[in-house]
């Protein structure tokens, strides 16, 4: 969907269009079958479009704006994919979603039932408003409708009510519809951003949830989020990559970075731009020296000349108005040649088969046919469905009246090869066929200027001098979309803030943090827990098991001639730890010759040497070894005791640190 908050800036008003729709030709039919009965698809008992071309003329809108694309008007021109068109007597509302021409006071656009809200509204299943009457409108960063003023040709009691309910209903901003092919979705499931698209949520992703699943369609590629934040785009641009947390930028005053170690985690990228583009509708053009064309408000003067200098004039101003100009081929199309009709119509029997350009297209659909004439044939919008449904490279079938037309959209040649004859045992292509395609149409030699945006914000055209618009075959257009992100109010988590809890030292090191994160690591390596601060680039131990519990601790440990000779483990210190004092209290003198040493794995005897202590002799003996551990990790006290031939003792160990 074409949601863009950035339609809506201070001191522009609302674009609220009166229209009269002239024509309304069926375009598409829903392709997808929902598998719970839904009669409305192409396949349905009773198959409903859900796309047409509608084609209309304009009222200028007069306004007080001189920060329009044309100062204080809207017209025509104005017209944008995204926008809305109503029917005035109800209310029912469809969008563009794309535009083949526009003037100042006429267009021809593509609309939608989105979502089919309307099909389903009706009993009838009618998507579509009627001829007449009409109001093109947009939404604002909430996906409320803007219609203000309410133009003039507007009677109805009910057509704002409506408009309003429809909008409240399915709000696009709380129903946010996103795409990801085969994405298995469904509803509930807890959604993370990756670097490689949407997935749903598990404890490494965590902290990159965004939301959760609505609904998992329409159709198989698409799923409706409920954000958990709010969406914004982000015109004209936003850094990093999809999945990449965004921060403030310290050292650029107002600015984003991804650098973690820069500032305060702002936002979480999920969707890139896509780009914006028109293609002229004239074949090899030329511009006339000295004309000026502004785009996004600079002006371009052109030198004269043919498509290739036109477009080195465009390019020289990139920088400013953000705007590529290339070259691209006219499509090649194939078209019926009725004279070729083996029915007299276009119509194709069931299991015809054909290949187009080397895919295979079989023609199975008769639904169309089926309603118009009672059997089983495949009529034009029929044939349409099979062709598209294969999807041969670049070749996309369309209507033109009761005509079918292949469009080729690099422009290369199209070869049609006769498989399977019909039901009928007529030809699918060729001479005396069912569409009456020629078999081999050769590739177009002509080429179109071409524009694009790649940050997905506006191409705003306005000739200044001359006509470069008609001489080119260009509008206006915003038909692509800034990137998206998702706000993060505070701390690793999106919108948590706090502690994060992690299992261990690598869970603690996957997340993506910002200066001041505190971590609890449940176990940092020796079973025991770890508080951690992150400085930006690293993390810093605060606190951990031992160094919590308080300023200076005593560890014990008892010794006895029953026990045997070994390494008794006294307990472990941390790292940075002094040892102040031990005292080993001979409870029951060892008789022979005992031995008893207090250290650590790389050196036994480091605090205590037998020399230092009497086991034969009962009493307490003190000593203040006064060494400080810095290895780095903890370090665990050991006594080293050898019983010798001693039959009786025992003693008490008391190891004091700070």
């Amino acid at each position: 969907m074409a949601y863009k908050t950035n339609y809506i800036d201070v001191n522009k008003p609302a674009k609220v269009l009166s229209l009269n729709i002239t024509s309304i030709a069926n375009k598409t039919q829903w392709p997808h079958n929902d598998g719970q009965g839904d009669k409305w698809w192409a396949s349905g008992s009773n198959p409903k479009y859900y796309q047409w071309t509608v084609q209309g003329t304009v009222t200028a809108q007069n306004h007080g704006s001189h920060l329009t694309r044309k100062d204080f008007e809207y017209n025509g021109l104005d017209i944008q994919v995204g926008d809305w068109i109503a029917g005035a007597s109800t209310g029912l509302c469809c969008r563009i979603v794309s535009i083949s021409a526009k003037a100042t006071g006429s267009f021809t656009c593509v609309v939608e039932d989105w979502l089919r809200y309307n099909t389903f509204r009706s009993s009838s299943g009618s998507g579509i408003f009627a001829t007449g009457t009409a109001v093109c409108f947009q939404l604002n960063e909430n996906g409320h409708p803007m219609i203000d003023p309410v133009p003039a040709s507007i009677t109805s009691s009910t057509f704002y009510q409506n408009i309003n309910s429809r909008f409240q209903y399915l709000n696009p901003q709380m129903h946010y519809v996103l795409d990801q092919t085969a994405h298995g979705f469904a509803a509930g499931d807890v959604i993370s951003i990756t670097g490689s698209g949407f997935a749903k949520t598990t404890s490494a992703s965590a902290n990159k949830t965004i939301g959760t699943v609505t609904n998992s369609g329409p159709g198989p590629n698409q799923f409706m989020l409920r954000p958990n934040t709010r969406i914004i785009d982000f015109n004209p641009a936003i850094p990093g990559s999809v999945g990449d947390f965004i921060y403030t930028d310290n050292s650029t005053a107002g600015g984003l970075t991804t650098n973690s170690s820069s500032g305060k985690i702002q936002f979480l990228k999920i969707a890139d731009a896509i780009a914006s583009s028109v293609t002229g509708s004239q074949v090899d053009p030329t511009t006339t020296a000295s004309d000026v064309l502004e785009i996004n408000e600079t002006a371009v003067t052109f030198t004269g000349g043919n498509l290739t200098q036109t477009i080195t004039d465009i390019n020289g101003g990139t920088a400013t108005h953000g705007v590529t100009a290339s070259s691209s081929p006219s499509p090649t199309t194939a078209t019926t040649a009725v004279e070729s009709l083996a029915y007299g119509l276009v119509g194709v029997y069931p299991n015809g088969q054909i290949t187009i350009n080397g895919t295979n297209v079989t023609f199975t659909t008769t639904t169309a046919g089926q309603a118009a004439y009672g059997i089983a044939v495949g009529i034009a919008d029929d044939i349409i469905a099979d062709v598209n449904a294969a999807s041969p490279t670049n070749i996309t079938a369309s209507k033109s009246g009761s005509n079918v037309i292949l469009t080729e959209s690099q422009g290369n040649a199209i070869t049609i090869v006769n498989v399977q004859n019909d039901g009928q045992g007529n030809p699918v292509a060729g001479p005396s066929s069912g569409t009456g395609w020629e078999l081999s149409t050769g590739a177009s030699s002509g080429a179109y200027i071409k524009l694009t945006r790649s940050d997905g914000g506006e191409i705003l055209l306005d000739e200044t001098t001359g006509t470069p618009l008609n001489d080119l075959g260009l509008f206006s257009v915003h038909n692509g979309r800034p990137p998206l992100a998702v706000t993060v109010e505070q701390g690793i988590v999106a919108g948590g803030g706090g502690t994060t809890v992690v299992n261990d030292i690598a869970a603690r090191n996957a997340l993506s943090p910002s200066v001041g994160d505190m971590v609890y690591v449940i176990d940092s390596g020796n079973s025991e827990y770890a508080f951690y601060v992150y400085s930006g680039g690293t993390w810093k131990l605060l606190a951990d098991e031992d160094s919590a519990n308080t300023d200076a601790n005593t560890l014990s440990a008892t010794i006895t001639q029953a026990g045997g000779s070994g390494t008794t483990a006294i307990g472990t210190v941390s790292d940075g730890s002094r040892i102040t004092l031990i005292s080993v209290e001979v409870t029951v003198a060892f008789d022979d010759s005992p031995t008893l040493t207090i250290g650590d794995a790389s050196d036994n005897d480091r605090l205590v040497t037998n020399d230092e202590i009497d086991l034969g002799s009962v009493g307490t003996y003190a000593i203040q070894p006064a060494y400080q551990y810095s290895t780095g990790s903890d370090a665990t006290i050991n006594a080293y005791f050898n019983v010798a031939s001693a039959t009786t003792g025992s003693a008490k160990i008391l190891v004091s640190y700070m």
